[in-house]
């Protein structure tokens, strides 16, 4: 299973580990409410990646799939709440967005040590 979780982490899925810190980076950063462009580019983004890794192949390791399919499931409420706050100016998504964000970031710090615990690098 480690030689697994080392193919999956090298072919791609650190990446994936990536792309998302930085999707979330920039969602963090464009979250001023008074521009509402810059939060819907960045959440537009998030959900894309969040599709594209739902098409992925599952993590070989149950424990940290189980953690990653719920971290993609919350991020991508995350995105959508997002999305709807900055068409709608709701505080109740951005809070939501935030909420489901928060959630998303712990599963996917729990993959993240899963791997690093499972297969150092």
């Amino acid at each position: 299973m480690v030689d697994q979780l080392i193919e999956w982490r090298d072919g791609g899925g650190s990446e994936t580990l990536d792309t998302f810190l930085q999707d979330l980076t920039a969602v963090d950063k464009a979250s001023d409410p008074v521009d509402l462009d810059g939060p819907r580019d960045a959440c537009a983004d998030l959900a894309a990646h969040v599709e594209t890794a739902q098409l992925e192949d599952p993590i070989p390791d149950k424990t940290a799939n189980n953690s990653w399919k719920l971290a993609l499931e919350h991020l991508a409420a995350s995105a959508t709440a997002c999305t709807n706050g900055a068409v709608s100016e709701s505080q109740d998504d951005f809070d939501l967005m935030a909420s489901e964000m928060d959630i998303g970031i712990r599963h996917m710090t729990a993959v993240s040590d899963r791997l690093g615990e499972l297969a150092p690098k």
